[in-house]
């Protein structure tokens, strides 16, 4: 059965983390996004973590050349997380040109995990989700994102019909950045260098079989300050969290 964790311990992963991180700058001039320490470890472990945890034990690091060694002196060969840990290192490109330099890497049906993102999203169903679909590409995404704004419809008189303060919009889930992908979908990454701002447009316009997998569970990204704190609330020490609620 497709589903065995055998068959899944083969499928690689991805993992996106040679960003720049300027909006997390000055911090990230000193340490690099994925390596911020957060519950008393890097954040990268935790996604190592996850991976490992829904049997995937074959990670490809997409590293840019300005920081790749302070990741493979942290994460070496991934044998201490029981996973085994390659690296692409490139200069910085964008995630689609990234990816793209890693293409020899892929042999079969592959994830695509955005390193700055911890997420309790069932992975391992999601990799059945698009097996069963035949899908080239399946999205995570979220219905359970609050909307930093306040949002509002309006008729077409302009009369307002709908308001609502930073709402929860499920007809409108949110990506995650999480995809599974097969190895065609490697023939769309020329569309540009980004793969949710140029190459998703690029396929989904070609009529590709593009599925969306969604999930109630919510993501954290570690990609501003204010999403950093968020995170470091998520993932505090269990004994850090109750010592708060008693206060």
């Amino acid at each position: 059965m497709w589903q065995s964790r055998e068959r899944l311990s083969s499928l690689k992963a991805f993992v996106l983390a040679g960003g720049a991180g300027t909006r997390l700058s000055p911090l990230t001039s000193y340490v690099p996004k994925g390596m911020i320490p957060i519950g008393g470890k890097p954040f990268i472990d935790y996604v190592v973590s996850y991976l490992s945890k829904h049997g995937i034990k074959n990670i490809i690091m997409l590293l840019s050349d300005a920081d790749s060694e302070v990741f493979r002196n942290h994460l070496d060969d991934g044998s201490k997380f029981g996973v085994n840990i390659g690296y692409n290192i490139t200069p910085r490109m964008g995630t689609a040109a990234a990816l793209k330099e890693a293409a020899s890497h892929v042999d079969g049906t592959f994830v695509v995990y955005y390193g700055d993102v911890f997420t309790d999203l069932d992975l391992s169903e999601m990799i059945r989700y698009h097996k069963a679909r035949g899908a080239t590409c399946t999205l995570a995404l979220s219905t359970g994102v609050r909307i930093d704004y306040g949002v509002g419809r309006v008729d077409g008189e302009g009369r307002i019909e709908y308001f609502a303060e930073k709402p929860i919009l499920p007809e409108y889930p949110v990506s995650i950045g999480v995809y599974v992908c097969e190895p065609e979908f490697l023939s769309y990454l020329s569309a540009g260098t980004d793969l949710a701002a140029d190459v998703l447009p690029k396929i989904i316009a070609k009529r590709e079989k593009v599925y969306g997998f969604l999930t109630k569970e919510r993501h954290y990204d570690i990609g501003s300050f204010k999403q950093l704190d968020e995170a470091k609330d998520v993932l505090k020490p269990e004994k850090s969290r109750k010592k708060q609620s008693a206060c």
